[in-house]
């Protein structure tokens, strides 16, 4: 599921009710509540447009907004901070933090992908836009993200804005130069992530690879199966896709994504 950590310096004052209206303005859409005054530590905003039918009856999805009070442990967030390309001052970003409000979907699973991105992306927005968080920690794409960076976006779908997606990349030790690049962010949505085990090739052409085929599974759904192939980075080119396990965690499945000799490294499964 998608989930973002608000982070603040000082205890913040949400205005659920201001965060309703602006939520169903941004979604263009009706949103049920609980009386915004009774609110303590926990709010849900039911998206009641999008019922989900199942054997026991109807549901509908959510988006909650979660509320505490603790200082943040900077050594557990490490991971996200190595990550976070596009805010390499993340860890001094985030130390001030005293107090959280974590926005997390809910029950959202039997939407498709794209849906859930634009319904959590309505909520997310509102509650930024009215408590102002010194910084934001995805935990779907694993990265920290400016607060400023992530508004000025807001006019871009929100695929395309930061946080939705992150491509991570490592070099792996003791090997010829060997190094893996992956995403982040699909598996939270039921799509399989991708990953490729590389050598000699320019690690930021790849990540335009990744990462305009990771929107396209967004928007289109896992159409793309063991065997298909992408455009690798030079124009006219194929590179084939396997499903395969993930070889840096979390766990889960993956397209392997295979440039072919000579730029391949390890070696692939099946």
């Amino acid at each position: 599921m998608q989930s973002v950590v608000l982070h603040f310096a000082s205890p913040p004052q949400p205005d659920y009710g201001a965060i309703h209206d602006r939520a169903e303005e941004l979604l263009g859409e009706s949103l049920d509540c609980p009386p915004p005054g009774d609110v303590k530590n926990a709010f849900a905003l039911w998206h009641r447009a999008h019922p989900i039918t199942l054997k026991q009856g109807t549901i509908y999805p959510q988006t909650a907004l979660l509320r505490a009070d603790q200082p943040v442990k900077l050594e557990a967030l490490a991971e996200y901070f190595q990550q976070s390309w596009q805010c390499r001052d993340a860890a001094e970003l985030v130390a001030p933090s005293r107090h959280t409000l974590l926005v997390v979907e809910m029950m959202a699973q039997s939407l498709p992908a794209i849906e859930r991105v634009r319904l959590f992306h309505g909520v997310l927005q509102a509650a930024i836009e009215l408590t102002r968080p010194i910084a934001l920690q995805f935990h779907h794409s694993q990265q920290v993200v400016r607060t400023q960076d992530w508004l000025d976006a807001v006019g871009e779908e929100p695929v395309l804005r930061p946080g939705t997606l992150n491509a991570r990349f490592f070099n792996i030790a003791e090997t010829d130069g060997d190094m893996l690049m992956d995403t982040r962010g699909l598996k939270e949505l039921d799509l399989p992530d991708l990953q490729c085990h590389f050598r000699d090739l320019d690690p930021n052409e790849l990540s335009r690879v990744l990462y305009n085929t990771a929107i396209y599974l967004l928007e289109h759904g896992p159409v793309i199966e063991s065997g298909h192939t992408i455009q690798g980075i030079e124009t006219g080119s194929k590179w084939t896709c396997q499903l395969e396990d993930a070889l840096i965690p979390p766990a889960r499945t993956v397209l392997d994504v295979d440039p072919g000799p000579p730029h391949a490294a390890g070696t692939r499964q099946g």
